[in-house]
């Protein structure tokens, strides 16, 4: 027996350093498959996080045509006016970017078994707010809700049930 298996096996199991690694330790070969499995809001939101990512991460016409083609399957919000596929800026009208904004504070997500229509295999807790708060006009109200929590939720549920009550007895009383 050599030395060195003398002493592994008499000390019991090696252990093995815990090294850390972030995604930029990782090859460009893997930054590009990973890249290759994201949508097109996804992939345009990897591809603009820094300089490494803006030269391999593809956003170009397929990426996009698949995204509205899935939009329009699940029956989502789509675009209804032309859209320019030539660059990122061109396709990126108002209304794509209203459309990725609403993507990106799950209002518009539904409940079903794989997930919501952002996050696969997982439950979008906005599902559980009345649809009339996922409006477009509410949108940044419920952002700003969401990140203070469920009882800044049921507060703001009270105040507009206060409010509506209130514009009710106004409009009676002044018939």
């Amino acid at each position: 027996m050599e030395k060195s298996e003398q002493i592994s096996s008499t000390a019991g199991p090696q252990q093995v350093p815990i090294v850390q690694l972030a995604l930029m330790d990782l090859p460009t070969e893997l930054h590009i498959q990973v890249a290759g499995h994201l949508s097109y809001p996804d992939a345009l939101a990897l591809k603009h996080s820094c300089r490494h990512f803006y030269s391999i991460v593809y956003t170009g016409v397929h990426l996009k045509v698949d995204w509205l083609v899935e939009r329009f399957e699940r029956k989502l919000e789509c675009p209804m006016e032309k859209c320019s596929f030539r660059t990122d800026e061109a396709f990126c009208n108002w209304r794509i970017r209203r459309i990725m904004e609403r993507r990106r504070l799950h209002l518009e997500c539904r409940r079903s078994a794989g997930g919501c229509s952002v996050v696969e295999g997982q439950t979008c807790e906005t599902d559980m707010m009345a649809a009339w708060l996922k409006l477009q006009r509410r949108g940044k109200l419920m952002q700003n809700l969401v990140g203070w929590g469920r009882e800044a939720l049921l507060i703001a549920i009270f105040a507009m049930v206060l409010e509506v009550i209130w514009r009710v007895s106004t409009h009676i009383r002044s018939s």
